[in-house]
């Protein structure tokens, strides 16, 4: 039996199925990843500062620049990964579908030569170059 996957709101399984993902959701390191690391970063931009000592400019924090090239490449990698593991399960399954087909082809090739080999021998006419000929073939 297949269970259903899409529900509409209100429909007997929606809340259940909408809690579950959500719980799974934020349980995920993923979220707690991008959480972390758009909080640490924020925090890094708030708290920006330059500070000059002894002829020296030292820059503590991040400026908006550096935050928006940090946060948009975490964020792209982390859902990059996430498509690229989508689309390799994918290729995956249809390789095993493909391999199970080669299979049952081989198996019926298989049967289709013993069989062959236990008729009568005497009922194959072979020509010159191999090949069989069947029934009354012209030449």
């Amino acid at each position: 039996m297949e269970k259903k996957e899409e529900f509409i709101i209100g429909e007997t399984g929606f809340w259940a199925k909408w809690g579950s993902k959500l719980l799974f959701t934020l349980i995920s390191v993923k979220v707690w990843g991008l959480i972390g690391a758009t909080w640490i970063s924020t925090w890094l931009l708030l708290n920006h500062d330059v500070i000059e000592v002894g002829g020296k400019t030292f820059e503590f924090g991040i400026n908006g620049g550096q935050w928006m090239t940090f946060n948009t490449t975490i964020w792209a990698l982390i859902f990059g990964m996430k498509e690229v593991f989508r689309i390799s399960e994918k290729r995956d399954s249809t390789e095993k579908e493909t391999l199970s087909k080669q299979l049952e082809s081989k198996q019926k090739l298989a049967t289709i030569i013993a069989t062959s080999k236990t008729a009568d021998p005497k009922a194959v006419t072979l020509n010159s170059d191999g090949t069989e000929t069947v029934g009354s073939e012209p030449d």
